[in-house]
Formats: C-alpha cells, sequence, structure tokens
C-alpha cells in the first residue's frame, strides 16, 4: 500500500475513527484503526463492536492495499506534523509515514485480523439532509441517562411516521422532544432505540449544508448512517422506550415568554451556589419578574431577576439548574416560552412548533 493524503484530513478523520476504537483491551486488534484504498480515497474504520465507524478521505493512491495500525500511536504522530502532505507506505508488518522531512515507522496488523465492518442491507430506509439530522442529534442526546443501570434509556428513540421522524431522549428528571418533516413517508414506521454515544460522535461529522443528504437505514438489530464521506453501524438497544407521550401535558395553566440569553445568563449566575446544593435554584413567577434564588452553607446565597411576560396567577418553584442551563445553551431562538402547572409538575420548555423539552420539579 502506498498512499498520499493531505495531513488535515487525515487527522479529522482519525479524530472520528479513534473515538469508536475499543478501550477493552480484551481484542488487541479492537485498539487498531483499518486503512483500505479505493480509487482515489483512503477509507479509515474503526470499532468496539458495538459501534462502527467508517470514514473516507480523498487521496493519491499509487498502490492499493489494506493494513490495521495503532489508532492511537498514529493519530498522536498525524496530530504533531505541519500541515503538509501525508504518505502512507506499508509492507512487511510495518508502515512507514512520510511528510517533508519527517518519517515514521510503525508496526501493523494484518487486515485480516480487523472484524468485518458490517452493513445493513435490507430495513426501512429514510432520508434527511446532513443539517437537519446533527441539529435533532445536538438537541436531544444530551437529555439520554448516564448510567448504565438504565440501559434502555442511554439512548435516543427514532420513530418515524408517514413523513415525521421524531427523536426522543429521557433520563426520567428531563425529556428533550425534536421533530422534522420527510421528503418521503416512510411505508413501514419505525420505532428503534439508538445509544446515545455514537450519535454524539456521528452529530460530530454531519455538515451544517442541507444540500448534504443521510440515509438511515434501520435493520432488526442494527441501524446505519451514511452520508457521503462517512458511515456508522449501530446496535439497536433492545427494550421498551418509555411512553413520552404521556408525560407531555395536554394543558397548562401558566404560560411565561422570556429572552433566551437573559435567562441563561442569570441560571449561569446562580448554578454558582447552586451547584453545590443539589444543584437546586427556586424560581418565583410573578407579574412581570422572575426571581431566581439559591442558597448553599458552602457558597453562600445568589438572587437573580429577569423580566418576562406571564399568563397564568403566581408560582414558586424549583427545578434543577444544571438542567436548564444546558438547553438554553443549546437552543437558538431568542425568544422562548415556558408552560407551568403547579409546583410538583413538569415545566415544558418550548422552541418553535419542532421542540419541546421537559423538566421535572425539585422540591422547593
Amino acid at each position: 500500500m502506498k498512499v498520499t493524503c493531505e495531513r488535515s484530513y487525515l487527522a479529522q478523520a482519525l479524530g472520528v475513527a479513534g473515538r469508536a476504537v475499543s478501550s477493552r483491551n480484551t481484542l488487541p486488534i479492537l485498539t487498531h484503526v483499518l486503512l483500505q484504498t479505493e480509487d482515489d480515497r483512503i477509507k479509515l474504520s474503526a470499532t468496539d463492536l458495538d459501534t462502527f465507524v467508517r470514514c473516507a478521505l480523498p487521496a493519491s493512491v499509487a498502490e492499493n492495499g489494506e493494513v490495521a495500525l495503532p489508532a492511537a500511536t498514529l493519530s498522536d504522530y498525524v496530530s504533531k506534523l505541519p500541515d503538509a502532505p501525508v504518505t502512507l507506505e506499508g509492507g512487511d508488518g510495518k508502515v512507514v509515514v512520510r511528510s517533508g522531512h519527517s518519517r515514521f515507522t510503525i508496526m501493523s496488523a494484518p487486515a485480516e485480523d480487523f472484524p468485518v465492518v458490517p452493513e445493513v442491507t435490507q430495513g426501512t430506509e429514510i432520508t434527511v439532509s446532513s443539517a437537519t439530522l446533527k441539529e435533532m442529534i445536538r438537541m436531544t442526546a444530551f437529555a439520554a441517562s448516564k448510567e448504565e443501570s438504565r440501559s434502555i434509556l442511554m439512548g435516543v428513540l427514532f420513530e418515524a411516521r408517514g413523513d415525521t421522524l421524531t427523536l426522543v431522549a429521557t433520563d426520567t428528571h428531563r425529556l428533550a422532544w425534536k421533530q422534522t418533516r420527510l421528503n418521503e413517508s416512510v411505508q413501514t414506521p419505525v420505532s428503534a432505540i439508538v445509544p446515545a454515544k455514537p450519535l454524539v460522535e456521528l452529530e460530530r461529522v454531519l455538515t451544517r449544508n442541507a444540500e448534504d443528504m443521510v440515509t438511515i437505514r434501520f435493520g432488526s438489530s442494527q441501524v446505519q448512517f451514511q452520508s457521503e464521506s462517512a458511515t456508522l453501524v449501530s446496535r439497536v438497544l433492545d427494550g421498551q422506550f418509555p411512553n413520552y407521550e404521556k408525560v407531555i401535558p395536554k394543558a397548562t395553566e401558566r404560560k411565561v415568554q422570556f429572552e433566551r440569553e437573559e435567562w441563561l445568563g442569570a441560571v449561569r449566575r446562580v448554578d454558582i451556589v447552586s451547584r453545590s446544593a443539589n444543584q437546586k435554584m427556586v424560581c418565583k413567577f410573578g407579574g412581570a419578574m422572575l426571581a431566581m434564588s439559591a442558597e448553599s452553607s458552602e457558597a453562600g446565597q445568589t438572587y437573580e431577576e429577569i423580566p418576562i411576560a406571564m399568563d397564568g396567577t403566581d408560582l414558586q418553584i424549583a427545578f434543577n439548574a444544571k438542567y436548564l442551563m444546558e438547553v438554553l445553551g443549546l437552543i437558538s431562538d431568542d425568544q422562548l416560552s415556558l408552560e407551568l402547572n403547579g409546583a410538583l409538575n413538569p415545566g415544558i420548555l418550548r422552541a418553535g412548533e419542532s421542540f419541546i423539552y421537559i423538566v421535572m420539579p425539585m422540591q422547593a
């Protein structure tokens, strides 16, 4: 194998593939990345056996071939090279990496030792723009559970019905719901739970170009996301996702409108104290003002006020400041609305018609 490519492209591809490399050492080959030449491209593949990632980048191929190289070592070296073409030439159990006057020899493993990268060839298929999918993952995956004891909640629910695609994630303390219209209706409804971790990595590589398309193919036990430059295959979690539709209130007693940046700034300041008080932030909604406070024996006290427009009676309720801070930092809309019932009922944050964020209250 002998191939030349731009350092920046190679470094980016190694960064993407490297995050799928197994951290477990049960199989040494899983710490490697597979390099394969194809026409005028080089493909990099990595896996932890649950998730497979493959990236393709333009290259000048002088000699076709395939080889497995230690992902961390190769990525570390390439990241330290200056921006100049990089040549990889392999044979006899090693690969020589050259760039300018730099030369590095790295031991390789046979490509046939690398697990076969699966392809989901059958199943329901939908197509969505890269920009749309990127935004949908960004606005939902953060709300998935981080606790392995709740494995089914560590995933994001993908639902495709008719011409609508919905993504939902929850850790039972909060729930993020994002929806979009598809260009074509699906013939067979889809309901699949995809682990949030590989989705976060997918979101990193998806472009913001609305013209770049991603094909999602749902198989019986795996799902494949394929764009022009990257492919991700992930297992589908087995289990029943909570009935999220029951959590979304059909009617609310109060509606509060506010400026996103103003509330975000205030919550960030309150969080300085609330983080040492179990993230508890007391909110008093009254008239044209929202008052927020937190108190901690370690950090002291804090108080903030922001103007609001509210329909409904006054209410005092406590929220987790971190949960609000995270979502307010993700939303791009300037004007938001928060719907409330009682002090023991969840708050419903809305951004337009396509995003809902539900956060459970804390004991005030």
